[in-house]
């Protein structure tokens, strides 16, 4: 059953330099959001049961309100609790988010990145932290409750000093939602290419880790929970789609490079904007990626989603986690989550537990492995 649907809007004003979203430099079209209803036509014998829809990018605030406003006609939000478009501070004023809320859209979520200058500048953003401010203020005075906001973090030369200063700011706001992301130099971006030469100097482990617990101390003091590695948010206010992904729930993405996951398959859409648009047009799928998840590839993909959360998996795993683990692992009634030092070295128990995975109940949706 589906219960959420992502948009991709890949267009940008500029390319960020450690962006590794596909996104183009390039307006909007409504050519484009005419391909995405499209899109969804052709997916129309899958069963619906709509919960969340979200707008992803590159830059869905790239898109003015008169057109949201035409597509939104096409949507059936019956039954739909969460409705988020995602937003760079600069792109929209106050009768823009005004116009947003009657249009159903009840979360904003702003790339925000630093509240810092030196940082923005680094980083290669438009806006400037007075602008952040105004338009989060903006937002909470045109109605909305759900707001979020994304930092960075891990900087170059970035010390614990100017993080508790960014953490110092955030208390005063009307945020309810905050997700803070650990600068990564991707492949495919600027910041890859410069890390990969050796020009770009990332803190060391001890200092990524200082930060981690201090970020995740400090707002929990402030009344957010830290309930997925990198998130955090008020009582009631988790981003219902993002749970989505991380309680191996069914969703369909649509747009360029938007990837889905419905009937036990991953898939993914074409990364070249013109195959995209020739498929959708011929009335075909514009898939270029799929994999059946079955058994231990299917208990694998679980894994890694699920123990990104607080939630974790069900206590009854414990047997199958060696020994040399369990130090990372909290227990908590029925379920066995990860410690927030455990968080740190994610990817490295979940690639020692994947060579357990010969001794786990091979069972379905539902049972052992993935009852909630």
């Amino acid at each position: 059953m589906v219960e959420g649907l992502y948009f991709h809007i890949p267009f940008c004003s500029s390319k960020c330099p450690y962006c590794d979203f596909v996104s183009f430099v390039s307006d909007p079209s409504e050519e484009y959001l005419e391909l995405l209803k499209l899109e969804l036509n052709l997916y129309q014998e899958l069963d619906f049961n709509l919960k969340t829809i979200y707008f992803g990018g590159g830059t869905p605030s790239l898109v003015p309100t008169k057109l949201w406003k035409k597509f939104f006609r096409s949507l059936d939000l019956k039954g739909v609790q969460e409705i988020t478009i995602e937003c760079n501070p600069e792109d929209y004023e106050e009768k823009d988010f005004q116009e947003l809320l009657s249009l159903g859209v009840n979360r904003l979520s702003f790339g925000v990145q630093s509240f810092l200058e030196k940082n923005l500048k680094f980083l290669g953003r438009k806006h400037s932290p007075k602008r952040s401010l105004q338009v989060i203020e903006q937002t909470h005075r045109s109605g909305f409750k759900n707001i979020s906001i994304d930092i960075i973090y891990g900087l170059p030369n970035q010390s614990l000093k100017d993080l508790k200063e960014e953490i110092n700011i955030i208390k005063d706001l009307p945020i309810t939602h905050l997700s803070a992301y650990l600068l990564t130099p991707y492949e495919d971006t600027l910041f890859g290419e410069l890390w990969k030469k050796g020009n770009l100097e990332l803190p060391s482990d001890e200092k990524v880790e200082e930060m981690f617990l201090y970020l995740s101390e400090e707002l929990n003091s402030m009344g957010f929970d830290h309930y997925e590695i990198s998130n955090f948010a008020k009582e009631g206010y988790e981003c219902k789609h993002n749970l989505l992904y991380w309680t191996h729930r069914e969703f369909l993405g649509l747009g360029v490079s938007a990837w889905s996951f419905v009937n036990k398959r991953r898939f993914g859409n074409y990364r070249n904007i013109q195959a995209y648009k020739k498929a959708v047009l011929k009335g075909i799928r514009p898939v270029e990626r799929e994999e059946v998840l079955e058994g231990e590839d299917l208990i694998k993909d679980y894994l890694f989603v699920a123990l990104r959360t607080k939630y974790g998996i069900s206590k009854q795993m414990l047997k199958f986690i060696p020994e040399s683990l369990r130090e990372f692992f909290v227990e908590e009634g029925k379920r066995l989550r990860l410690s927030k030092k455990g968080w740190l070295l994610m990817n490295e128990i979940w690639w020692g537990l994947t060579k357990q995975l010969s001794t786990f109940p091979h069972q379905t949706n539902g049972d052992i492995i993935f009852k909630l």
